[in-house]
């Protein structure tokens, strides 16, 4: 026995993936969804004889003899924020279709798809959308192979132009792709059909080239085994019946008083109460009307009733079996493998809102170590585990589509701990190189942090407040950086030297002065007319030692203070070769 195959279509967001389900199934959630955008995984059965009835010519056209009882679609999210659910409709699917809107092309999101599907090792074809859309296209038959030879010259032409793009765009992923129609071997190229979701056209030719291709390459995967096998897909609150679960079984049967496993931390056993399916043809996220089944069977989308489920996570796998004793076991079996992601004694610390989201967060982090892993809202515990980490690149907490409890956010301001947190799954890690970047730097400056800083200054004319005890004179700053509490030695007489005070511009104390400010300086150890005059030049006196440190966090220094600085050495050296070597 042969199951339908788990078809899942993946894209950018507005790309049409909903919109190619409702021409199939004739119904308007796309126009259902909150901003247009897909929120939920859904789930919709195509039956053989709905495939049959849209696609009989090009299967006698192709000579398919259909062989399985139809196709199991997934509607995924294609927003960047739903990255978790469609990496839970990923791992399950057989098939998938890749959505990309003809005219924008590979978009973030198709990327990341891309990429997800690389990573399952998912088999996929091209759905290349919109065709509707280009400039004088006429669409007079559901069929794109009739309806494309009845196309203007320069229709063709520019439908050729735009549709070679995105074959060059896939070839920098790696693949090897072409028209379905001009495909002699299958298994050495991409299939790309061209589609309009909202006009029908080419949707047979996409349902015949899925079909073909299970049965051709999927036949082994399609093989339905003993154990009932799922994912759950969305857990929800349904009047008159409490929490239930929308699932996908992919493999086995059960019936309903059969006993439900599922995995988590702590695996949930319960016994079935309903099975709940949609009729054929309807999306099991917002359809209603649900009849009662006694047995489900792979492949199919289910709605799951059972007591105790309000605690079940999305992502979760689960199994369904005969015995509450077989089903203890197999929690024991989950309980022990559970563990999605390997973790370390030094890491950063992980949070998704789901399994599928955590096992992104894993894939994105994957060059990094892992402290824990862990499903719901950032904690206290989290930021105690990142304060742990010696190193200080690993004292980051990283959330993906959660929030942070108000004790968790204080705890990380006064630990000096980060949060990284966002529903856009990409940015954490682009957000996670910015804090090691700003990190490095903040490290940088703390070594040179007590060292005095070069610099360069003269002493204006005119300008003497007071000779000695300390000397206080009017200064301009010539280079580099001057700070309280440097040490300074005049340019032409390294006998004379001073510590500098205080700084004052403008009547008031400042930390430091930089190139071209003129300030007033103290200046202790100096007398002004034994020691030093008007017009003379002063620089920081560095040693060997700050002068080596200062040249290795040079890129910390301003270029006024990087020339000050070899001012400094030449002066230096002159007097002594090993200075600063």
């Amino acid at each position: 026995m042969i199951r339908q195959p788990i078809v899942t279509i993946v894209a950018h967001v507005d790309h049409g993936k909903t919109t190619l389900l409702d021409y199939i199934r004739h119904t308007t959630v796309a126009a259902k969804e909150a901003g247009a955008i897909t929120q939920n995984i859904g789930t919709t059965q195509v039956p053989v004889e709905t495939i049959k009835k849209l696609c009989g010519p090009l299967l006698e056209k192709f000579n398919i003899e259909i062989e399985i009882p139809g196709l199991l679609f997934i509607d995924t999210p294609g927003h960047a924020s739903f990255v978790g659910m469609r990496e839970r409709g990923g791992s399950i699917a057989d098939i998938a279709v890749l959505l990309i809107d003809i005219s924008e092309g590979i978009k973030p999101q198709t990327e990341e798809s891309i990429e997800m599907l690389k990573r399952t090792k998912t088999p996929f074809v091209v759905a290349v959308n919109k065709i509707d859309k280009i400039h004088g296209w006429q669409s007079k038959d559901d069929c794109f192979l009739k309806n494309y030879p009845n196309q203007t010259e320069d229709v063709r032409a520019l439908f050729e132009e735009m549709f070679y793009k995105i074959v060059g765009a896939l070839a920098n992923y790696g693949f090897d792709s072409e028209r379905f129609d001009r495909i002699e071997n299958f298994t050495k190229k991409l299939a790309i059909v061209p589609i309009s979701a909202k006009t029908g056209e080419g949707v047979p030719e996409l349902l015949t080239v899925l079909t073909g291709l299970s049965q051709q390459f999927l036949q082994s995967k399609l093989s339905v085994g003993e154990k009932c096998k799922g994912l759950v897909l969305e857990v929800k609150e349904v009047r008159g019946l409490g929490t239930a679960i929308d699932a996908v079984i992919h493999d086995g049967s059960a019936t309903k008083n059969d006993y439900l496993v599922i995995g988590g931390k702590e695996p949930i056993v319960t016994k079935i109460k309903a099975l709940l399916v949609p009729e054929p043809l309807r999306d099991i996220r917002v359809e209603h009307k649900f009849k009662p089944i006694d047995k489900v069977e792979a492949a199919m989308g289910v709605k799951i009733v059972a007591p105790g489920l309000d605690k079940v996570i999305a992502g979760s796998e689960l199994m369904i079996v005969p015995t509450e004793e077989e089903a203890r076991t197999v929690a024991d079996d989950m309980k022990k493998e559970l563990g999605v992601v390997k973790t370390e004694e030094e890491g950063i610390v992980l949070h998704a809102s789901t399994i599928g989201g955590l096992e992104a967060l894993n894939h994105i982090f994957s060059g990094y170590p892992i402290k824990t892993a862990n499903i719901g809202d950032i904690t206290k515990k989290d930021i105690i585990d990142a304060e742990a980490n010696k190193d200080e690149f690993l004292r980051v907490v990283i959330g993906f589509d959660v929030s942070a409890t108000d004790e968790a956010v204080h705890m990380a301001k006064d630990k000096k701990i980060e949060i990284i947190d966002s529903d856009i799954i990409y940015r954490l890690k682009e957000r996670y190189e910015e804090f090691r970047k700003a990190k490095k730097k903040e490290i940088k400056e703390r070594e040179i942090e007590g060292i005095t800083r070069p610099a360069k200054f003269k002493i204006l004319p005119g300008c003497i407040f007071r000779a000695s005890n300390p000397a206080i004179v009017g200064c301009e700053i010539l280079g580099g950086l001057v700070r309280a509490g440097a040490k300074v030695v005049k340019q032409d007489n390294d006998s004379i030297t001073g510590e500098i005070k205080q700084i004052q511009s403008e009547g008031k104390n400042v930390d430091e002065a930089k190139t071209s400010d003129k300030v007033a300086i103290s200046i202790l150890g100096l007398t002004i007319g034994r020691h030093t005059k008007e017009g003379d030049v002063f620089f920081t006196d560095l040693t060997g030692e700050e002068y080596k440190t200062l040249k290795k966090y040079k890129d910390l220094l301003s270029d006024s203070e990087k020339a000050t600085l070899e001012e400094i050495k030449n002066i230096k050296q002159a007097k002594d070769k090993f200075w600063g070597v």
